[in-house]
Order: C-alpha cells, then structure tokens, then sequence
C-alpha cells in the first residue's frame, strides 16, 4: 500500500512539473517590466549614395501584458558618411555635407501573438524620431564661406519623424530573456539619410517586476 502510495504521488509530481514550468514562464513575461540592451548593425544610405552599415548601441524598456507590449528605446548608430543639400553657388547645385551619428528614440505597440515553449515572436508598429548628431558643409578649396541658407538647409533635413515597423523573438530564461529583432524606416526626401533605415539586433532583457500593482 505504501509502494502505491508513492507510486501515485511520483506519477501526480511529474504530470504537475510541466505545468508549474508553464506557469512560471508564464509569470516571468505577462505584466512585466524588462529593462534590456542592444546592439548590431544599421543599413542606410546618403543622398545619391549606395547603402551602408554602421555599428548600434542602446537600451530599451518593454511593458507587457498577456499578448501584447509597449516598446520604449534609445539607441544611436556611429555613422560618418556625406550627404548633399541644394546649393546653387556649388557645383552640379549640390553641396556636399558630412554626416556623423545618427540617434533614435522609438515607441512601438508590439503583439506576441504565441509562445513556443520559451520563445515569443512578436511584431509591431509605432514611432521612430531620428536625429542626425552632427552635419556640416564641406567647403571648396576657392571657396571662403558658404551661404546661411545652405546651414538652414542642413538644420531642416538633421531631424525627422517617421513610422516603425518592427519584427523579432525573444526567448525567455527565467525572468532573463534574450532577443533578436530587426526594424524598418521607410525612406524621406526631407532627411540627409533619404533611403529606407534597416536596423538589426540582438540584446539581454530582464524582467524587474510586475508592472501592475499587486501582481507579484
């Protein structure tokens, strides 16, 4: 009687251990605050130039409900390119400008549709404000200085705002997870980097807390 006893309890624990894992993946995503950091590669382009990359850095904020989250980030990608304003002193009526950074803040409304075991893909739209850190005009070797107009030009085309398109997985490892993503701006004639902005990356969340009261 006691071997079937134990018998019973053993089959109870190993039918119940998978539920109780669930549970707790469960718990470790839906209502939560994940602080993260990023990083890989950006895709654009100049003003009549050919596509390039640039390394990223940044940090990001996810608040998540059952299938769904807001998505909060910073980042910056160290590009150094040159771009091209209307000039008619210069030749071809273009001016040639030096591009040096570019910085973003994005907010996007992300669904995790469902999960495979620890991994959630997700996909989202939102938006992105893209600023350019530093712009100039490169001045010729027969020229002493170049038109005000010219500098209110590049100021116009140093900032834009646009929609984000985003898609990615993340795996979650306890209240740890890691991720994958890529985004996508579409292209703006208003701005010194005129083409689509491609951004893919990879970074480490990790969850502090409930982000209802009382959740935990």
């Amino acid at each position: 009687m006691r071997m079937t006893r134990l018998f019973v309890a053993g089959v109870f624990t190993a039918a119940l251990f998978p539920a109780i894992a669930s549970a707790q993946r469960v718990r470790d995503f839906e209502d939560s605050w994940f602080w993260g950091v990023k990083g890989g590669v950006s895709t654009y382009s100049p003003v009549y130039g050919d596509y390039e990359n640039a390394a990223t850095f940044g940090a990001e904020w996810l608040i998540t409900r059952t299938h769904g989250a807001l998505y909060v980030s910073v980042d910056q990608a160290n590009i150094e390119t040159h771009s091209f304003v209307f000039d008619p002193t210069a030749e071809g009526s273009a001016r040639s400008v030096g591009v040096e950074k570019l910085r973003r803040v994005g907010f996007a409304a992300l669904a995790f549709p469902k999960r495979f075991g620890r991994f959630r893909p997700y996909a989202g739209l939102g938006l992105s404000i893209n600023l350019i850190g530093d712009a100039y005009p490169y001045v010729g070797e027969n020229e002493t200085e170049v038109d005000d107009a010219v500098y209110e030009r590049i100021d116009d085309r140093k900032s834009q705002a646009a929609f984000l398109g985003m898609g990615g997985v993340q795996a979650g490892f306890g209240r740890a997870a890691v991720f994958g993503q890529a985004s996508f701006i579409p292209a703006n004639n208003r701005f010194l980097l005129d083409e689509n902005l491609m951004f893919f990356e990879a970074g480490v969340r990790y969850n502090f807390g409930g982000a209802r009261e009382g959740i935990r």
